[in-house]
């Protein structure tokens, strides 16, 4: 069953860890055969270990593995010595933020990396380390010389990143945005708004400066996302998290109500 909302379902933001790893998996496909024979699209990942300061890197608490409820060791009344109460001892374990994002290399060049797609997560944009850190990764592809797309299906707020809402006019503001930054004018990015009610537009990703854009079909592999991971289950009863604005939410209400998901 497909989405019932024409481009990026915002209630899949429920689900993100899931549908990230199908996202970076299908851009890597679907890239492979739009290149040149000596490049390659890879799949990478690489374990975070520096969590969030104050909260997980989703926005939630950590599971609670561990409950202790120690027994009281003597009657009523030592029970109610202050001196006497003991802790209850909650140990919790947070799963560590692996972070998965697409590369295309030159493979007759030494395996330079040529571009590199970012798919955001809620780490990218919160506050804390792992925010300074993706930063800083920005900072190694414009020293590399490397192309970057980030592409970004969130609406949470982008003000710890290098372009943000801010930055666009008002008549162009959109709740996702693609970010292209080439390698050839690391000062400059290209920003492509996409409205909530409209399909996903293909996404322009640079290759080597000699060479032109090859086109990456965004619907299709959201799409594919979505019926991968049997995500028809998703409650649309209640709005979504975060909520969307008044106008959005209306418009939503409707489209959900007529394809029968209310």
């Amino acid at each position: 069953m497909r989405s019932p909302f024409p481009g990026m379902d915002p209630y899949l933001e429920a689900r993100w860890p899931g549908v990230h790893v199908s996202l970076v998996a299908f851009i890597q496909e679907a890239l492979q055969p739009l290149l040149p024979p000596d490049l390659r699209a890879r799949a990478e990942e690489r374990v975070l270990l520096e969590p969030f300061e104050g909260a997980s890197p989703s926005g939630r608490r950590p599971d609670v593995a561990v409950v202790e409820r120690p027994r009281p060791r003597g009657g009523a009344s030592e029970v109610r010595d202050s001196a006497s109460v003991e802790p209850v001892v909650v140990e919790v374990h947070s799963e560590p933020v692996k972070d998965r994002w697409v590369t295309i290399v030159d493979v007759g060049g030494g395996s330079r990396v040529v571009t590199a797609v970012e798919v955001l997560s809620p780490w990218n944009t919160g506050a804390g380390r792992l925010n300074e850190a993706y930063r800083q990764k920005l900072e190694e592809y414009a020293r590399g010389h490397v192309n970057v797309v980030e592409v970004d299906l969130l609406r949470s707020s982008r003000s710890r990143l290098e372009v943000g809402q801010q930055d666009l006019p008002e008549d162009r503001r959109a709740p996702y945005l693609t970010c292209v930054r080439r390698a050839s004018r690391p000062s400059r990015w290209e920003v492509y708004p996409k409205p909530l009610r409209e399909p996903l537009p293909a996404i322009p990703v640079p290759l080597r400066e000699r060479e032109a854009d090859v086109l990456l079909e965004l619907q299709p592999l959201v799409d594919r996302a979505y019926a991968a991971g049997a995500h028809d289950d998703l409650d649309y009863r209640h709005p979504p998290d975060p909520p969307l604005a008044s106008d959005d939410e209306a418009w939503a209400h409707e489209l959900l109500a007529t394809a029968g998901r209310r």
